[in-house]
């Protein structure tokens, strides 16, 4: 443990690495790097593509995981919730050297994706405002950039090991790689600076000002940042999956087509910490309707012409990126600190729909006509309605 005199300006520090490497971890273990398991899992035991893939549908399960880790987080604190996600995260990765069924793959997938919510923007949207203050929105995307880092890093990393070793070694070490975080957590993450001069937060402090969910239930803001979530986030799974069939169809090689990817994981990279900064300025509220605005825009011109897409890419990747950096910073706005955890994990469950939907939708539109067209102008239909709608949230806590 470390001393209980270290000067509470690095621990902040430490608090934001766990947070940014626990952001890498999650999402760069779990989406950027499935791919590169279906062959050697598809040699191994004979498993179907289909059925492979199928342990994808999980990811609902930390939707729905995450208004009980919201309630835990605001009751028991972020470090317990943090190092048991991490733990969990870590060994259901240590253990897929031992598969031998499809049900081991799918149960081991199950406990990956539960213990998502409780290594990212839950625990993120308490700690962060708590240390960094007035810094917090720059801060909050830098964190949450740790998401576009693993997703470049840790793919790289996974294809070098299984081609120099095996695909169990890489599970393996990516789950080494969890419990250590898990570790990391215990050791250095606290709920906030203490004015008394001990690591944990002061009373007055824990009870922080802002509203119960009940009142935040009653209040149009909370309605109208749902509507954020619920049709802001048919980015993810609606266009983003999407991204290359459609250059591919436009005339684009398989290469460049690739690209899209690379260039929508480097523009969340760089728009993260950019809104952040700008939602200090002029709040979270016009810096995600900014974003909304952006990811509209950006998805009728991916369907204008094979050029003009071209263009369109990082327009939508720039304000699709900061959407999960901006989202724990809205409800703080909002709501305050004092159930930020239970109200975050209930929003969160908006998710469920687009994530459900948004692939099918897209492949419908593909499936009918031909194209990606429709789906594209319906999605960016949806982005608009969402940022108007979040007009009618109230700013409490600039």
């Amino acid at each position: 443990m470390l001393p209980t005199g270290v000067p509470q300006l690095h621990r902040r520090w430490l608090v934001f690495a766990v947070l940014f490497f626990g952001n890498g971890l999650n999402v760069g273990s779990s989406v950027y790097s499935f791919g590169l398991f279906i062959d050697p899992l598809e040699t191994e035991f004979g498993w179907q593509r289909t059925a492979i893939s199928a342990s994808l549908s999980f990811a609902a399960v930390g939707s729905l995981a995450s208004p009980l880790v919201g309630r835990l987080v605001d009751r028991y604190g972020s470090r317990p919730v943090m190092t048991c996600s991490l733990l969990l995260l870590g060994l259901s990765f240590v253990l897929r050297p031992l598969m031998l069924e499809l049900w081991h793959w799918y149960a081991l997938s199950f406990l990956q994706f539960l213990a998502m919510s409780g290594v990212s923007a839950i625990p993120a949207g308490r700690l962060i405002p708590v240390w960094f203050g007035s810094t917090q929105g720059r801060i909050m995307g830098l964190a949450v950039a740790g998401i576009n880092v693993g997703g470049i890093t840790i793919p790289l990393l996974v294809r070098w090991i299984v081609a120099a070793d095996s695909w169990r070694t890489a599970y393996a070490l990516v789950g080494l790689a969890g419990i250590i975080l898990a570790v990391a957590a215990v050791i250095f993450v606290r709920e906030g600076p203490s004015r008394s001069g001990t690591e944990d937060l002061d009373e007055d402090q824990a009870a922080s000002s802002g509203l119960t969910v009940g009142e935040a239930l009653h209040t149009k803001s909370f309605y109208a940042i749902m509507g954020t979530m619920l049709l802001g986030s048919f980015a993810h799974l609606g266009v983003l999956p999407a991204l290359i069939p459609h250059f591919g169809n436009l005339g684009a090689s398989p290469t460049l087509a690739a690209i899209t990817v690379t260039v929508m994981a480097a523009m969340g990279l760089l728009s993260k910490p950019a809104f952040g900064y700008m939602a200090e300025r002029i709040t979270a509220k016009r810096a995600m309707m900014i974003t909304l605005v952006l990811q509209c825009t950006g998805a009728i011109l991916l369907v204008v012409s094979p050029v003009v897409a071209w263009i369109g890419l990082p327009v939508f990747g720039i304000g699709m990126g900061a959407h999960g950096a901006l989202f724990p910073l809205l409800v703080r706005e909002s709501f305050g600190l004092r159930h930020i955890g239970s109200i975050l994990g209930i929003l969160t469950l908006a998710t469920v729909v687009p994530f459900s939907l948004g692939p099918v939708i897209a492949g419908f539109s593909f499936d009918v006509v031909g194209s990606y067209t429709p789906a594209f102008t319906f999605f960016a239909v949806l982005f608009l309605i969402s940022a108007a709608g979040l007009k009618q949230m109230r700013v409490v806590t600039a």
